[in-house]
């Protein structure tokens, strides 16, 4: 490989209308550097990454790789970002994925050497630490594969400086520890690693300089070394008036039966036994696979039991935070405010079942402040919002619902901190009696920090549930 090249970015600006998200980012990625990128959300990293890929043009700024100026690196071989959304093709295998694109490997005119595409895409994926025969449908690999995967298939083109957005978002301990391993592997050798992360460890642990974002400006710009989680939560809410702290949820009186699972089976759940009571926050977790969302999906009622039942009074309402924003949760063609009150539209009903449209405006714009969804103003558009201020919609959404019954899968996903200790604390003061809260994570801190008692699921049964006091990270880590 060619040796990595050195990216600098000076005086980048964008808006979006009136919205003012980057007011001038100047910064410098050398070689044989892993530097993590943090902020809250809305402060302009996904903006920042979007320029550079060249899905976004910058307003004023410049961008240069070595001494050449260019527009973006969307089109650079040097370049490479890896997103969220993988960009694999499900029903193909490793090596298909790997070679889609490239020049195809001939034995003799139009006659492929597939033996040699086979070859290369085994070495391209050992580069990684992904032992797997690259015949492998990518239908059949865990997350974390998929996107070492991703990884593989961007250094095999070449790329020597990565942008990685939020990859380890919906990963597990395991899978997040082989992805970072694997960058670190790619810094060793020469190459410069851009990670967005809201994971404080993650940063801390494996990254060798920090670059914090507030408010479309570098606020931080430290080597990892200097800084510790005090110093680093610092300075990502150094601009919030105050931060909702961690604590033990408040003692409640335990309610009566809301909700049951008798031998439930649905999806890759099953079966299932589960009771929900009122007073009471449980917590499950699981591995990709296992069935875990699943559950989730039978308590909420959009999935319905192939066997076995689930038992609950018609009256009781139920609301779901989706573990996937992208494909399950808004409208990115509606406002925000139409997404914050989809679900809850009777309440705002009046004679002749028109909408009172002033109150749910009210409504919604509370929700929205309360929230601190970035931009703030409710009638914007849902679809220009960066994913961790369209899990608070989302979020929001479910609040407004005020069901009986809460689901909320990956509650805190994508999130930054303030935010998510803000979710916290929602979380706890929605415990009451009459309510019954279900948090479905593969976060251990999302279950920790508010579950009364927290359950492993394996192969699609639940395993015995545990007070949350009588279980620690680490243990809950080993049952996964």
């Amino acid at each position: 490989m060619s040796s990595t090249p050195r990216l600098t970015v000076t005086g980048l600006k964008k808006s979006f209308g009136s919205n003012s998200v980057l007011h001038g980012i100047d910064l410098a990625f050398e070689p044989g550097q892993f530097i993590g990128l943090m902020g809250p959300n809305g402060a302009g990293k996904s903006t920042l990454i979007k320029i550079l890929a060249g899905l976004y043009s910058a307003d004023e700024g410049t961008i240069k790789l070595d001494d050449e100026t260019v527009r973006n690196l969307g089109s650079r071989r040097e370049c490479g970002f890896i997103h969220q959304d993988l960009g694999l093709i499900e029903d193909m295998s490793i090596c298909e994925n790997l070679r889609l694109g490239q020049q195809p490997m001939k034995l003799v005119g139009p006659i492929l050497n597939l033996k040699r595409e086979r070859e290369a895409a085994a070495e391209a994926i050992a580069r990684v630490g992904l032992d797997r025969d690259v015949d492998t449908p990518v239908s059949a690999l865990s997350p974390g594969e998929k996107t070492l995967v991703a990884v593989a298939r961007t250094l095999d083109r070449g790329a020597r400086i990565l942008f990685v957005d939020e990859a380890t978002s919906t990963l597990p301990a395991a899978d997040s520890r082989r992805l970072t391993d694997a960058l670190r592997r790619t810094v060793d050798d020469g190459a410069t690693v851009i990670m967005v992360s809201h994971k404080l460890s993650e940063i801390l642990d494996d990254t060798d300089r920090v670059v914090v974002i507030l408010d479309g400006e570098i606020s931080t710009d430290e080597p990892t070394a200097s800084l510790d989680r005090e110093g680093l939560v610092e300075r990502l809410v150094a601009k919030e008036s105050e931060m909702a702290v961690e604590g033990e949820a408040d003692a409640c009186e335990i309610g009566e039966e809301l909700i049951a699972l008798e031998a439930a089976c649905g999806g890759r759940a099953g079966p299932v036994d589960l009771v929900l009571r009122g007073g009471e926050i449980t917590g499950l977790t699981g591995l990709p696979g296992s069935g875990l969302h699943d559950i989730g999906f039978l308590v909420h009622g959009s999935m319905r039991p192939v066997s076995g039942r689930v038992r609950a009074s018609r009256k009781i309402r139920r609301a779901l935070v989706p573990p996937h924003r992208e494909t399950q949760g808004g409208i990115p063609v509606s406002s925000i405010r139409e997404n914050l009150t989809l679900s809850s539209l009777p309440r705002w009903r009046g004679f002749g079942r028109l909408l009172a449209l002033g109150q749910e405006g009210r409504d919604a714009q509370g929700m929205a402040d309360e929230l601190n969804v970035v931009p703030g103003d409710a009638e914007g558009p849902y679809g220009v919002l960066s994913g961790g201020n369209k899990q608070k919609v989302i979020f929001g959404r479910v609040l407004l619902k005020e069901p009986q019954v809460y689901v909320l899968c990956e509650p805190t996903r994508g999130v930054d901190i303030a935010t998510r200790m803000e979710i916290y604390r929602l979380i706890r003061k929605l415990r009451s009696k009459d309510v019954a809260v279900l948090v479905i994570s593969s976060d251990s801190e999302d279950l920790f920090s508010v579950c009364d008692r927290i359950g492993v699921v394996d192969d699609g049964t639940v395993e015995e549930l545990v007070p949350a006091e009588e279980m620690n990270t680490q243990q809950l880590e080993a049952l996964v």
